[in-house]
């Protein structure tokens, strides 16, 4: 029995985890798959919960809804829990769709995956944690162990289950008895590991994922639990057994091993990137991705096929200027380039208007990859946007629906010819899930955004105390500075905000030469607005340290944002607008905002007063940004890119 100290002490820790974000990473995520589970979804939160809390760890919940139509996601949401996250995406994607984006969105060090109808008791993740401080990587419950309890399963399931065990030894030799449990836990980088490359979507998701585990080289162990069979579970005994089965087939007969021998000898690699000072897209991404690759083990070399012209390089990373931007030529240069260098294998950092500004050149900028791969390289696309989710006209390419039909065709073609590459990696689930199920694409993985630095957590608002709101980006298409600066107008006018200033750090985008020229000229009687350019790398961190709030001043969004995970790593709040996905995309990773209806002065005004004025609000979002950009740094995601690279090599 625990005695009264340790139930305050339980009672106190649960309290703060309610209603206070964790600034640093936690020590352990659970993530708890959904499909209409809103009757058991509230007392699994709870039984989980108040365990951890009693025990004293800091932890999250991440719940992955799998399209449950009984109101799963909105009872969670109304619980009001500060560090339970809800992955939503809408659909019904399967079992295992659901498990693998919530691993990969989960922060902690460790990561739990358990069923949400707890049919294993929370109490022993215990013993597992012990194992996993001991170093094991992954540590999963088994019903098969001697020392085992089952409870209330039914004749059918112990048959299938028995059956089952005897088919994957039988298989693929392995000697995991009970890979079906619902209750494993995994140290964080194994986890995105496995879970990036994992294929399946369905109740046979386990079998893969431990297959992958063991291909990679960990050691797996199991560990007895009691299982208690709940009812109302949406396992089909038959049914799931006959997809395990041909799982069961596909890995043994279909799926290429991948391991250590997969390893070329040299460990070189190409990057083909935009690089500082270029005013093209992903320039700083680029510069902070090739860095943090060099860095990897395993990695020799890193080659940075960058713009004609300098570039800005991080410390042993070489580069060879080999295309220009607009050019006809691009994929020619390219590859002839490639050829003469031979990476071991090459990545590719773009989007669909990565080589041009203009339609054609850009669009033969696009075959790059799959000629790369006809020459014998392999190659990797890390893809930003796809063409399915751009608002066009926002985005500068379409004036009328005609025209934006043709491009729509003509954007559908090019993604197709994308997908030829080895591999495509994209920075949001959904787009994963628009390539799989549009394309049909079996070689589309998801790898987050990342942020470019670790940072300490050391406050929210400016030294000198002075109020300033800043804006980032390459501006002129969907990301227009009109409505944010007759807002700021406005705020001037008002005597409790006339001290505030606007920062306006960046360049036009290609798509809108002369932009923001045209801005200054007419906004230049507004006093403390500045424009201040391109900004320099090593500027970037005192830019956004100057700064009160960020916001986002975007009509449209076409993919991950690298200033919103700049904002977190600095520890600033954000104010963006309801547009898109963005807004979901910001919840996913764990960030939070203030949001605001695009088009709306008034509205924008009020969500920069409220943040400017409300100190505890500011605070809070400033902290819980930092935690979430903190949890994905691009070094870690780099090895995710090493890992694609090796699998392209094989």
């Amino acid at each position: 029995m625990f005695g009264a100290e340790n139930l305050a002490m339980s009672y106190t820790n649960f309290t703060s985890w309610k209603t206070e974000p964790t600034n640093d990473r936690p020590e352990i995520s659970v993530v708890i798959p959904a499909y209409d589970e809103a009757q058991r979804i509230v007392p699994t939160i709870a039984a989980i919960a108040a365990h951890l809390a009693r025990a004293g760890e800091t932890f999250e919940i991440v719940v992955s809804d799998d399209g449950s139509n009984d109101g799963t996601v909105a009872m969670v949401r109304l619980l009001g829990l500060r560090n339970v996250r809800v992955l939503d995406p809408g659909v019904n994607r399967g079992k295992g769709a659901a498990v693998k984006a919530g691993v990969l969105a989960a922060s902690g060090r460790y990561v739990l995956v358990t069923d949400a109808d707890l049919s294993t008791p929370i109490a022993h993740v215990d013993e597992m944690l012990e194992h996993a401080r001991r170093g094991v990587r992954v540590v999963i419950g088994s019903r098969a162990h001697t020392d085992a309890t089952e409870q209330n399963r039914s004749a059918l399931r112990q048959t299938c289950s028995g059956v089952l065990r005897v088919l994957v030894k039988w298989v693929l030799g392995s000697e995991i008895c009970d890979t079906q449990c619902g209750f494993k836990l995994f140290e964080r980088t194994a986890a995105r590991e496995i879970f990036s490359t994992l294929s399946s979507s369905d109740f046979s998701f386990d079998l893969e994922a431990l297959w992958i585990a063991n291909a990679l080289g960990y050691e797996v162990l199991e560990v007895p639990v009691t299982w208690f069979d709940a009812p109302g579970s949406t396992v089909r005994p038959l049914r799931d057994a006959g997809s395990f089965v041909v799982q069961l087939a596909k890995l043994r007969f279909a799926r290429r091993p991948i391991g250590k021998k997969d390893t070329p000898k040299s460990g070189r690699f190409g990057v083909v990137t935009a690089l500082p000072p270029s005013s093209t897209t992903l320039n700083e991404y680029g510069y902070h991705l090739v860095g943090h690759l060099c860095a990897v083990d395993g990695v020799d070399e890193v080659i940075a096929f960058h713009e004609d012209g300098d570039a800005q390089l991080p410390e042993g990373v070489r580069g060879v200027p080999s295309w220009e931007f607009n050019s006809m030529t691009t994929a020619v240069r390219l590859v002839r380039a490639l050829r003469q260098e031979r990476p071991d294998a090459v990545l590719f950092n773009i989007h669909f208007t990565a080589f041009g500004s203009k339609k054609v050149p850009a669009a033969l900028g696009l075959f790059t990859p799959m000629l790369a791969s006809l020459a014998g390289i392999p190659s990797v696309v890390l893809l930003h946007n796809l063409v399915d989710t751009v608002d066009l006209d926002a985005a500068g390419f379409g004036s009328n629906s005609t025209i934006e039909r043709v491009l729509r065709a003509i954007g559908t073609s090019l993604t197709k010819i994308v997908l030829r590459a080895d591999r495509v990696v994209t920075t949001m689930p959904n787009y994963v899930d628009i390539l799989s199920d549009t394309y049909g694409a079996t070689n589309a993985f998801l790898t987050p955004h990342g942020t470019f630095e670790s940072t300490d957590y050391d406050g929210c608002d400016p030294a000198d105390g002075r109020r300033r709101i800043l804006a980032f980006g390459k501006f002129g298409t969907y990301k227009r500075v009109d409505d944010l600066i007759a807002a700021y107008r406005q705020l001037t006018a008002n005597p409790s905000t006339a001290d505030v200033e606007l920062l306006i750090g960046g360049t036009d985008s290609p798509n809108a030469p002369g932009y923001l020229a045209n801005i200054a000229a007419k906004n230049d009687d507004l006093p403390g607005l500045h424009f201040l350019g391109y900004i320099e790398e090593e500027d970037v961190e005192p830019l956004f340290s100057s700064s009160s709030v960020v916001v986002f001043p975007y009509t449209s969004t076409t993919g991950s944002s690298g200033p919103l995970h700049q904002a977190g790593a600095f520890a600033r709040p954000v104010i963006v607008p309801e547009v898109g996905d963005f807004i979901g995309l910001i919840e996913d990773e764990g960030f939070v905002c203030l949001p605001f209806v695009p088009g709306s002065v008034d509205s924008l005004r009020e969500a920069i007063e409220e943040m400017l004025s409300n100190d505890e609000l500011r605070v809070a979002h400033a902290s819980t940004n930092h935690a979430a950009a903190n949890s994905l740094p691009l070094a870690e995601i780099a090895a995710w890119h090493h890992h694609h690279l090796l699998e392209a090599c094989a």
